[in-house]
């Protein structure tokens, strides 16, 4: 299937193409079929994230987390993804940007390498304080716990 096709059209039926299906093995005994697509996914979207849907930027994001974690390493452009999340949707997507940023150290160190503006850190800093305040979900919490130092405003 042709990529540029793949990525304008792509549906959540398509999401099998692109998922981390991890063999459950590590180094060179771990597998994942849809590695190598998945990487050419990324490779042709870093050129430009415009003709890629919201739902297809963020099933990528989660998936080259998950990998990250069992593959000990991270997609050398993961920071360009988290980036990508958090100017489509600053406080819409952050759960999805902080549970990808979770995944392991490396997705943490990756996904710090954002850039956002100081008024862009104070909008996600009051959302987080709202949330902080309004849920119970201890693991929901965590999350935004991670988030108050990572956006904190130097």
């Amino acid at each position: 299937m042709e990529i540029e096709k793949f990525i304008k059209e792509y549906s959540k039926s398509d999401f099998d193409k692109i998922k981390f299906d991890w063999n459950g093995k590590h180094g060179d005994d771990l597998k994942d079929p849809n590695m190598d697509f998945r990487m050419e996914v990324c490779e042709y979207l870093i050129k430009d994230f415009s003709i890629a849907s919201d739902n297809l930027i963020l099933d990528l994001y989660q998936e080259l987390s998950k990998s990250s974690k069992e593959t000990w390493g991270v997609y050398r452009s993961y920071h360009l993804f988290a980036q990508e999340i958090l100017n489509r949707g600053r406080t819409k997507y952050l759960l999805n940007y902080l549970q990808g940023a979770s995944q392991s150290f490396d997705t943490s160190l990756a996904s710090g390498r954002i850039e956002l503006t100081n008024d862009e850190r104070k909008e996600i800093l009051d959302f987080v304080d709202k949330q902080m305040t309004d849920s119970t979900d201890a693991e929901n919490r965590k999350y935004f716990e991670f988030a108050q130092t990572r956006f904190a405003i130097r």
